[in-house]
């Protein structure tokens, strides 16, 4: 899956001689947390988030009136505030490297760009949440079977064989490193006419963990 998938396109962006106090404005009347800075020509030069602007922003306990803390604010300007080294990805990266990017740095958003640093959108930490869900096949009435094995060659293609024996198809899997030369594997499949799969697994030597089975219409899900 692609960023160019998932990203939003449609990007609210501002100049770096705009006010705080237009940003302050176009975050609240828009719900952004982060908004990219531009050049004219559209070129990424820097990006401002709501607690930037909380920073510059004078708290309730100040003794400014609203006007004159609107006064302040309509002073400085965005480039006064704005982060210049931004971190960016491309439309054509997979979307496990905005995660990594976003973990790494711990950032919620990342701008994307072109090849000429222009913003072409926007993918959030909400994006990439979506991507998880549909990339683990949750919005489908589906059965997850965990699976602990050996880390060796040939697993995967064994355990996708008493599927496809049963006439059963994947919708996800999932491996990670848990040590000692062990994976664990989660497959989720819908085994609504075929629960006895469950027990070739274990009779082809599979040590299965854990067995839930998730229907889309569960309120508890949603």
């Amino acid at each position: 899956m692609l960023v160019k998938e998932l990203m939003t396109k449609v990007v609210k962006v501002v100049e770096s001689e705009q006010s705080l106090l237009e940003i302050q404005e176009l975050m609240l009347n828009n719900n952004l947390r982060r908004v990219p800075v531009v050049d004219k020509e559209g070129h990424l030069r820097g990006i401002i988030t709501d607690g930037d602007v909380a920073r510059a922003t004078p708290s309730d306990a100040s003794t400014l009136s609203r006007y004159e803390a609107n006064y302040l604010l309509g002073k400085l300007k965005v480039k006064d505030l704005m982060t210049k080294a931004v971190i960016t990805v491309k439309e054509v990266d997979g979307v496990e490297v905005a995660a990594y990017l976003m973990y790494k740095f711990k950032i919620g958003a990342l701008p994307v760009v072109d090849d000429n640093n222009k913003v072409v959108g926007i993918i959030s930490d909400t994006d990439l949440f979506k991507a998880f869900v549909d990339l683990m096949g949750y919005a489908q009435t589906s059965t997850k079977i965990t699976i602990d094995s050996k880390d060796k060659v040939g697993v995967l293609a064994e355990l996708a064989n008493i599927f496809k024996d049963r006439g059963v198809n994947i919708i996800s899997i999932l491996t990670r490193d848990i040590g000692n030369d062990d994976r664990e594997i989660t497959i989720r499949a819908d085994l609504t006419n075929a629960m006895d799969v469950i027990q070739t697994i274990r009779d082809a030597g599979y040590n299965i963990t854990d067995i839930s089975t998730l229907k889309v219409d569960d309120p508890s899900v949603r």
